[in-house]
């Protein structure tokens, strides 16, 4: 008999590392411009030259995809999640420095 995994037992998914993504796209693109650049047999300075904007512009594109997959895509869970427990967090940290300042005040009198 297999057990059941209760919904409240689930863990919590890691968010999506969108880190690599740039460099996925960039090289795919360079990899793109080269077949092509050597089906077409063109000089070297061409070649060079197609290499180098591929690069440049899908790198562009490639960083825009991730800001844009990362601010509207993985990080609202993941606030949502995480704006409870920071409240949980800074309450318990004033807590304990109000008791700090407490006993301070209980030595010195």
């Amino acid at each position: 008999m297999a057990k059941e995994k209760d919904p409240k037992d689930k863990k919590k998914e890691k968010p999506v590392n969108t880190r690599t993504l740039p460099a996925i796209i960039v090289l795919s693109a360079a990899l793109i411009s080269c077949a092509f650049s050597l089906l077409q047999g063109v000089e070297f300075r061409i070649f060079v030259g197609r290499l180098f904007f591929s690069v440049l512009i899908f790198g562009f594109i490639g960083i825009v995809v991730r800001v844009i997959l990362d601010r509207y895509f993985f990080n609202r869970n993941s606030k949502e999640e995480e704006g409870n427990p920071d409240k949980k967090d800074e309450d318990e940290g004033e807590e304990a420095s109000s008791e700090e300042g407490g006993d301070e005040n209980n030595n010195e009198s």
